[in-house]
């Protein structure tokens, strides 16, 4: 649970206990409750902790002596009373556009599931230490049902605690939407999703997928990695430039689905970032040294794999607001490997000229120049010079790259 208490907001917000004239009206002085609301496409879920002396005072035989300290055996002896409780004075309205609609009962979801544990002792807002409940509430919205509002109602021990606070926060598709204190007067509350949280209702392999595009074709050290991969294949064979980027693009797209499995260190996410940009230097001048060019298997799975985890991690922050890293790493993945394996399809098909014979291609590769230089002008190796100048080219950026990566 992401639910946070610290000294100074209990503080902060716990009456003065000098100033409280009515202490036989409140029996529980600092009674006190933290919630998180999470909304996630049709699913809603409360999150609340709750201290144990303030459910002992609306549950009789939970905590009797009302010492707010459970004795062994009681909570678990007392699980569905408290969960019935929450449910009935925790409630949530989809589509709810007003306080009297958030209010109404007839409106809310029912529960799915729940569960109730025992939290860490923490200070209450009288900065003495207490035992606290963690509750959880699981709600279900029909699939045809769309909301952009969704309103609450809470009047956790108000019979028992008329001064009860929650502190209560809203978390839409990831996205923290807003904070929201309900006390006396201010039982009923309606939050409202911004555009931003809505567009993420969308599947997120769909969604993970057009940004996994939008990603191919800005990562300028990846594009230059697959046209090397492509001019750098044997010499007038498409098969092998596209069967070398293709490998390159799916070792890239399994290191990307299984690097959070890995439990990289910060020294491992390092050494991705420099492997990277020393892929291309690797790659020119290893086609400088074979002139006739080669399908390459065991750079490609090294690569990829090196690349397909540093995206990976540089997709971090956005998979922390997501339920779970598996889809939308298959969807960027996907959508990250097509269009670069698009681009390579492409490449190949305007450096692997048609034009030129297999018969061309192997006197060539043979050393037997009888061709004439038109013919040789039909085929892939009319561009030595050129491939010569990119490996040249390839071998400066990547250690372009690798400088920039090292002082960041």
């Amino acid at each position: 649970m992401m639910l946070c208490v610290t000294l100074a907001a209990l503080a902060l917000a716990a009456p003065d206990p000098i100033l409280s004239s009515a202490p036989a009206v409140l029996p529980h002085v600092g009674s006190y409750s933290l919630s998180e609301i999470h909304v996630r496409r049709h699913a809603v879920q409360v999150q609340l902790r709750c201290q144990v002396l303030s459910l002992g005072e609306v549950i009789g035989p939970f905590d009797p002596d009302l010492d707010g300290n459970m004795e062994p055996g009681e909570l678990e002896a007392h699980v569905d009373a408290i969960a019935s409780y929450i449910a009935e004075h925790y409630r949530v309205v989809p589509g709810a556009e007003s306080l009297e609609a958030a209010a109404d009962p007839g409106r809310a979801l029912k529960v799915t599931s729940s569960l109730v544990v025992e939290a860490p002792p923490a200070l209450d807002p009288m900065n003495e230490v207490s035992q606290w409940i963690d509750v959880v509430l699981d709600f279900s919205v029909p699939e045809d049902q769309e909301f952009r509002n969704l309103g609450v109602y809470l009047d956790l021990f108000q019979v028992t605690s008329p001064q009860h606070r929650d502190s209560s926060a809203v978390v839409w598709n990831g996205l923290e939407l807003s904070a929201w204190q309900f006390a006396a007067g201010s039982e009923a509350h309606v939050f409202e999703a911004t555009d931003e949280m809505l567009a993420r209702n969308e599947h997120p392999i769909l969604r993970f997928a057009r940004a996994g595009a939008l990603r191919a074709t800005r990562a300028l050290d990846v594009v230059l990695l697959v046209l090397l991969f492509v001019a750098a294949a044997r010499r007038g064979s498409r098969g092998s430039a596209l069967l070398s980027a293709g490998l390159f693009l799916a070792f890239a797209a399994a290191g990307m689905v299984l690097a959070p499995r890995a439990d990289l260190l910060p020294q491992h996410v390092r050494f991705l970032q420099l492997t990277v940009p020393l892929a291309l230097s690797y790659v020119g001048l290893d086609d400088l040294l074979h002139n006739r060019g080669r399908t390459r298997i065991l750079e490609t799975s090294v690569f990829g794999i090196a690349l397909g985890g540093r995206e990976a991690t540089r997709l971090a922050p956005d998979l922390s607001r997501e339920a779970g890293a598996g889809e939308p790493l298959m969807g960027f993945a996907l959508g990250w490997t097509v269009v670069l394996f698009a681009f390579a399809v492409a490449l190949s098909w305007v450096l692997m000229d048609r034009s030129a014979s297999r018969e061309t291609v192997r006197r060539v590769e043979e050393g037997r120049n009888e061709e004439s230089p038109a013919e040789l002008a039909s085929g892939a190796y009319s561009a030595r010079p050129l491939r010569a100048t990119l490996d040249v080219a390839a071998i400066g950026a990547g250690l372009w790259f690798f400088w920039v990566a090292f002082r960041a």
